[in-house]
Formats: C-alpha cells, structure tokens, sequence
C-alpha cells in the first residue's frame, strides 16, 4: 500500500510539473510612443502591404513601383529603395475622399530617414492632386535636395525643401515653402529623425533634426493644413513625387525619387513643441532598441 500511495504522488507530482510547463509565459510588452497620442491622426510604420498604414482615417496602402519595397527599417520594417534616384521606386497609399489629414488645421510630420550620400536627393512624401493650375510640384512634398559643402569650413551641409500649396479664398493658388541648407539634415548612412511643424493661426513652421529645431520661420498666408489636401487628392506617395509618377504637365528629370529608407510617418493636428518631438524621438529609439 505504502508502494502505492509513493508512485501516486510521483505520478501528481509529474502532471502538476507538465502542467507547469503548459502555462505560456507572458512576453515583456513593448515600449509604444505615446507622446501627444491623442492627437496621432495617422501613422504608417510600413511594416508590410497589411500593415502600411495604423492609424489613418481614409488611409490605406495600394500598390508599391520599381525598386520600392519593405525591408528594413528603423523599427521592424520600412521602406526601402536600394536603386538610387530614377528608378520610380515608392510606397502608394490610397486616399479616401473622406480622409484625417483633410482636416487638419495644424500639422505636424515626423519619419525616421536613412540617406545614402550617394543619392542626395528625393522627396520623402508626396500628396497628388490635379485641381492646381501648376503641376509641376505636388500639393504637399518634403523633399531632399541638392548637398554641397561650405566652402570655408569644410563642413557638409544638405538642403531641404518643401511645399504646402493651397487655394485661397479666392481660388487663387498659393504656396508655403519649406526651404533651408544645413549642415544638420546632411546626415548620411544612418537613421534620424526628421520632422516639420506648421500652424495654421500665425503661419509658423519649423523644421527639426533628431529633435532639435533646425530652422523656424512665419509664413504670410495664414491657411489650414487641410486645405493643401484638395478634394480631388487620391495618393500619398513615401519616397516618390507624385508629379513625377503620374507624369503631371511641367513635371520634369529631377524631381527624384527618394534613393533610401522611410520609416515610423506620423502625422498630429497640432504643431508639437520641441520637447514633445524629443520625447517621441526617445520612446521611438527605445522601441527599436527593445
């Protein structure tokens, strides 16, 4: 009997020990960037054709062109194009009538950028739209431009443009422009943060780097950002300009495609402040580094 009642507490002893080791342990959660998230009103982490796009009312990922793909990016996946400026390479993410950056009155842009000094230029972002009088630039466009070096110091500097192009109230066209050389966007062969704000009331915009404001200034046409999104805007392009792929009259060899990698786009409906594009920037460098 004693024999028994032994292999009976071995036999208890096994199954309790097997069920232990059915019990899934919970993996550690992943740090999420929650700075301002309640005002995040689209995100694409382009992870994948399913998982382009996040957040984003009136957002949805549609095709991808020549060399554009996703490969590795700052955070999982991300865009990538490794076949230099001409090889209409970008991400096609379709948009809805009905869509969130439409009616945005401030904005504010960031996305994680690696730029091969090889090839300098291409725009970032791009919103179509064909009810503009002039085609050559798209509705909205962040741009990488020309590099060069100061011819004093040395010191390798790159230019940034963008544009913003609205109708006013008398349909006239007018444009914001994003435009400075610095020698902090010339950042070549490994990822940074890139990010613009604008503000509809003052017509401020600000340009940052990793953070930190780069160059800042007013713009004299006081409009909302939604109303560079015209009504008849049906693509945002990562990594192409928009004019460009659709063959827009005017459109022409140098508005490149973007000849690197794009990752983590988000947009917000209302200029961040400095410090809060810092504290994005840390919980997004601490997500990739978990």
């Amino acid at each position: 009997m004693k024999k028994f009642f032994v292999l009976a507490a071995a036999a208890a002893l096994v199954l309790v020990s097997c069920k232990k080791k059915d019990v899934p342990v919970p993996e550690p959660e992943k740090p999420e960037a929650k700075t301002a998230i309640e005002n995040l009103v689209a995100y694409f982490p382009l992870e994948s054709a399913t998982e382009a796009v996040k957040v984003g009312e009136g957002v949805s990922y549609e095709t991808k062109g020549g060399a554009g793909n996703f490969g590795a990016g700052y955070i999982g996946q991300g865009y990538v194009n490794t076949a230099g400026n001409n090889n209409e390479a970008f991400l096609k993410l379709k948009l809805a009538s009905n869509n969130a950056l439409a009616k945005l009155q401030d904005v504010t842009f960031t996305a994680w950028v690696k730029n091969p000094e090889d090839f300098q230029k291409g725009a970032l972002i791009s919103v179509n739209g064909k009810n503009f009088p002039t085609q050559d630039w798209p509705s909205m466009i962040a741009y990488f431009d020309n590099k060069g070096t100061d011819e004093e110091t040395g010191v390798k500097k790159q230019q940034v443009n963008g544009r913003f192009m609205f109708k006013n109230a008398e349909g006239a066209e007018t444009n914001l422009w994003l435009d400075t050389w610095d020698p902090a966007f010339a950042v070549y062969g490994k990822w940074f943060q890139f990010a613009f704000t604008y503000q509809a009331s003052s017509g401020a915009w600000a340009l940052y780097v990793d953070g930190v404001k780069v160059r800042e200034a007013e713009y004299g046409d006081k409009m909302p950002f939604g109303k560079c999104i015209p009504a008849d805007a049906s693509a945002i392009y990562v990594g192409g300009w928009s004019s460009f792929i659709e063959k827009y009259p005017g459109a022409a060899e140098w508005q490149m495609y973007f000849g690197g990698s794009i990752d983590e786009i988000r947009f917000y409906n209302k200029p961040l402040t400095e410090a809060e594009i810092q504290s994005l920037r840390k919980e997004e460098v601490a997500i990739a580094l978990s």
